[in-house]
């Protein structure tokens, strides 16, 4: 490869778990080197000897859940990161410490409770439930008869995609959203989720929309 520090080094390709977001196989990358690993999935991990302080278990179903947990200090990440293995976790495990990635990091305090706020969640859960209510108005009239998601769904999940995304760039936001202590970079995979399903859903309710009422 052309970065040094990967030039010796093994890969792994199976699922993970990033705080709350979880990836089934193949959609993560475990890689590692005698100075850095990194997990990608929905999102780029990197770590050094220095910031793993050491390898665990995570489940035990052979193929459903054999998980290797990397338990780090970095306090811009979710505190739970896990590799799902496809295979042995031991053999995984094995591999990283013959390149010479050997965890020396010190355990740290984290901030407790969930990176966001509960107000901001609240406020966020209410206005989208109110967005999809106004395709179904007539049920609140006595009209028994769902209506097809139309421009409050479509509203509903732009704005979705805009939010997470607005959370992920802006300074200002951030500071509305995450809770004392918390940093983005904890809820950055469910913030890639987000815009990845509500960007997608988005754009096929509006060509729905759009050839329903064409």
């Amino acid at each position: 490869m052309a970065n040094d520090d990967f030039q010796d080094d093994v890969s792994f390709r199976g699922g993970s778990r990033v705080g709350w977001v979880n990836a089934s196989f193949p959609l993560a990358r475990l890689v590692a080197s005698r100075s850095r690993m990194t997990l990608s999935s929905l999102g780029r991990y990197e770590f050094t000897p220095e910031q793993v302080v050491r390898f665990g278990s995570y489940g035990s179903i052979p193929l459903l859940a054999n998980g290797l947990a990397i338990e780090h200090n970095r306090l811009d990440y979710p505190a739970r990161m896990v590799f799902w293995c496809m295979g042995s976790r031991e053999h995984v495990l094995a591999e990283i410490r013959r390149i010479g990635f050997v965890p020396a990091g010190q355990p740290v305090e984290r901030p407790g409770g969930m990176p966001l706020r509960w107000s901001f969640v609240i406020a966020a859960v209410l206005a989208w439930n109110a967005l999809f209510l106004f395709d179904q108005r007539g049920l609140l009239q006595g009209d028994l008869h769902p209506t097809p998601p139309g421009v409050g769904a479509i509203v509903a999940l732009a704005a979705l995609f805009l939010l997470a995304t607005g959370i992920r760039l802006s300074e200002r936001l951030q500071r509305l959203a995450l809770a004392p202590g918390h940093q983005v970079g904890e809820v950055r995979a469910l913030l890639g989720l987000l815009q990845l399903v509500g960007g997608l859903m988005a754009i096929g309710f509006s060509l729905v929309h759009v050839l329903a009422n064409g």
